[in-house]
């Protein structure tokens, strides 16, 4: 135990803060707990918690703070606390009283020496450790998870509760203490920086202080992908120089050396990282993140900032270069016959998250928008109902999609659900987690649909096209209705504004067009015109301007629907941003004359509603007097009937060969 933390230890060495009256026997009766916290009563189980089990009274004041504060938050419910926490937490205690019958504290003692210690004597008590284990679901002999977690738990606990220190001094920060918003969806509730080793620490404590408390720079979420890589760095540079304290005498041939171990490594982590070898990416995060804490230090000219430049310490070329993302390659969308099956099966799933899964599928929102709506999300216009929330991911707020009625309904149901269970939802969320020691007013877990889904698939024995069980990805339920609205002919522009896209490129991952919908698309263009650079309509050939935008024509013939708008198509190569995307007051492609914009038959019946509708607009403004409205107006006029009247000329406008427009010859083949 650290210095700082023995002083405050001994200065809380008995509770400054007494429990309540009823809570400080040492028998707590269920029925009892149950009326004065209003907490559902257990079936089943025990009627009492017995401290009175445990010898030592100074640990036995201890676990009983622990379970108090744990009822009175939600983080546990009767039934759980009564079942494992209860239970092992006795067994921990039986150990501790008799290896540390002087302890005053759980704290008196190193935390991986109590492991250590604990681990040992559960071995030797394989027998009375599986006699207590028998209330675990699927329990393998031998396996001692939850004891060994139970020791961080009551030691995490008693940690945060002795240190009054404000937050940010501490190594691990509670998020719900910083006051700074966070995804409620994820588990992640504080910010831990155990990970980097002493030296450094409170030098990248200080950083995450100022660019995350003080300037608001970065993001929660940022801040854990930061702390992820940057412990390898300050971690290998305390190997090889122990006897620093700072990195004044940082040099290149440190960075270096750095970047050598960095690719002989295993990436580490979770799931599809683990145990890899290290790819570009990797790399490159671990450098430019390291390089922003050093940077910064020597910005503001910190003592622990190195006194070598940083352009001299790190270059730019030593970050290698990121692969690039295929969009495509990330499109795993739920096909309908595995959509079809979730359906007819959603009685097998608890009723809450079989409300969020069918919510998530036809909103499109991402599964932490889902779990973390409003309870009151529901908006209803003369056009019918819509769904509001925050696009998170893009500072979107209140970001509204329509929904159907099947839907409305399925919303109103846990509407009345949350209200009538009276459920603790201080966020007042609209999917809280309502069970488990994660109820403490967060909102539903994503760990629980993605479970829940997993365990449906064995149920239902649910095969993928390579024969494996499916898995199923939050992420793939927004996919699918991105995909469904390509399909089912949406216009690229209303997708991207549904989905909160940033840019087109993105959308344009979706267009997996049915062959039906282009087969009929292409038949359609006969004719066709661009404008030219004084904005007058001539004619055009699409090969052309394929070529000069560097888009292949096979790339526009397999995603038509996917670049057609309301007043003409886009043949822009999605490699290139449009500079005109923002400009929304009329159609962007017209104004600026762009060389990308084309137009055929198809969309003569647009230009004629559009200077049909003008035209009233001009009767309204004459009788206002408003005459520089009626000017502008009647600019836009011409040039849309100059559209007009071009598509519907006599002389035939030369549009795309037909040789050009189908797969011909060799090509078919291919």
């Amino acid at each position: 135990m650290n210095s700082i933390l023995r002083q405050l230890v001994q200065e809380h060495s008995h509770f400054t803060l007494p429990l309540p009256l009823y809570f400080q026997q040492d028998i707590w009766q269920t029925d009892q707990l149950s009326e004065m916290l209003q907490l559902p009563r257990p079936v089943g189980y025990n009627k009492y918690l017995h401290f009175d089990y445990i010898e030592n009274r100074y640990l036995r004041e201890e676990i009983k703070r622990y379970f108090y504060i744990h009822l009175i938050s939600g983080r546990l419910s009767l039934r759980s606390a009564l079942a494992m926490p209860y239970t092992s937490t006795l067994l921990f205690a039986q150990f501790f009283s008799n290896a540390y019958p002087e302890a005053k504290s759980l704290l008196d003692y190193s935390f991986p020496v109590i492991q250590d210690r604990y681990e040992r004597f559960l071995k030797k008590e394989r027998n009375r450790a599986q006699h207590f284990a028998r209330s675990i679901p699927k329990y393998k002999a031998g396996h001692y998870d939850y004891y060994k977690k139970i020791t961080g738990k009551l030691y995490t606990f008693l940690q945060d509760y002795y240190d009054d220190r404000p937050e940010y001094e501490k190594d691990m920060w509670h998020l719900d203490k910083l006051g700074l918003p966070y995804n409620m969806s994820r588990q992640e509730t504080r910010i831990n920086f155990t990970s980097i080793l002493p030296p450094y620490r409170d030098l990248v404590k200080k950083y995450f202080y100022h660019v995350l408390i003080l300037q608001r720079q970065i993001t929660v979420a940022t801040a854990f992908n930061i702390l992820k890589k940057v412990f390898l760095f300050f971690n290998f540079i305390h190997e090889r120089h122990p006897n620093w304290t700072g990195l004044q005498h940082l040099q290149r041939s440190d960075i270096e050396a750095f970047l050598a171990y960095i690719w002989t490594v295993d990436m580490g982590g979770k799931s599809h990282c683990k145990n890899r070898m290290p790819s570009n990416r990797h790399v490159s995060e671990c450098l430019a993140n390291s390089r922003r804490i050093i940077e910064y230090a020597q910005l503001y000219d910190w003592p622990e900032a190195p006194k070598q430049p940083i352009h001299l310490l790190l270059v730019w070329e030593d970050l290698p270069k990121r692969e690039k993302k295929n969009y495509y390659d990330h499109i795993k969308h739920i096909p309908d016959p595995i959509w079809e099956q979730v359906q007819h099966h959603l009685h097998l799933l608890p009723p809450a998250l079989a409300r969020l899964i069918l919510v998530m599928e036809a909103s499109g929102f991402r599964v932490s928008d889902v779990c973390q709506l409003h309870r009151d999300c529901l908006v209803y216009k003369a056009n019918g109902w819509w769904l509001k929330g925050d696009q998170r991911k893009v500072n979107r707020v209140d970001h509204l999609v329509p929904i159907s009625e099947e839907i409305v309904t399925v919303i109103k149901i846990q509407q009345e659900y949350v209200r009538d269970e009276k459920i603790y939802n201080p966020h007042h969320f609209l999917f809280p987690q309502s069970i488990g020691r994660k109820a403490s007013g967060k909102a539903m877990c994503q760990r629980s649909v993605t479970h829940a889904l997993a365990r449906l698939a064995e149920q239902l024995d649910l095969r993928d096209a390579t024969g494996n069980i499916y898995t199923f990805k939050n992420h793939a339920f927004r996919h699918r209705y991105g995909v469904n609205l390509i399909n089912n002919g949406m216009q690229i522009l209303h997708v991207q504004k549904l989905m909160a896209h940033t840019s087109s490129e993105m959308t344009l991952t979706y267009a997996r067009i049915l062959d039906s919908t282009l087969r009929k698309e292409w038949e359609k263009v006969q004719a066709s015109i661009r404008l030219s650079d004084t904005g007058m309509p001539v004619r055009t050939d699409l090969s052309i301007q394929a070529e000069e935008n560097g888009v292949e024509l096979d790339w526009i013939r397999h995603h038509l629907d996917a670049i057609r708008m309301d007043h003409g198509f886009c043949i822009k190569s999605p490699k290139l941003h449009c500079e005109f995307l923002e400009q929304t007051l009329e159609p962007p492609c017209i104004k600026n004359n762009c060389r990308s914009f084309h137009v055929d038959q198809t969309f003569l019946h647009y230009y004629q509603e559009q200077i049909e509708q003008l035209l009233r607009d001009v009767q309204v403004y004459e009788a206002q007097g408003r005459l520089r409205s009626i000017e502008l107006v009647q600019l836009k006029i011409k040039r849309f009937t100059d559209i007009r009247d071009s598509l519907r000329s006599e002389v035939p406008i030369v549009g795309i060969a037909k040789e050009k427009r189908e797969y011909v010859g060799g090509e078919r083949n291919g």
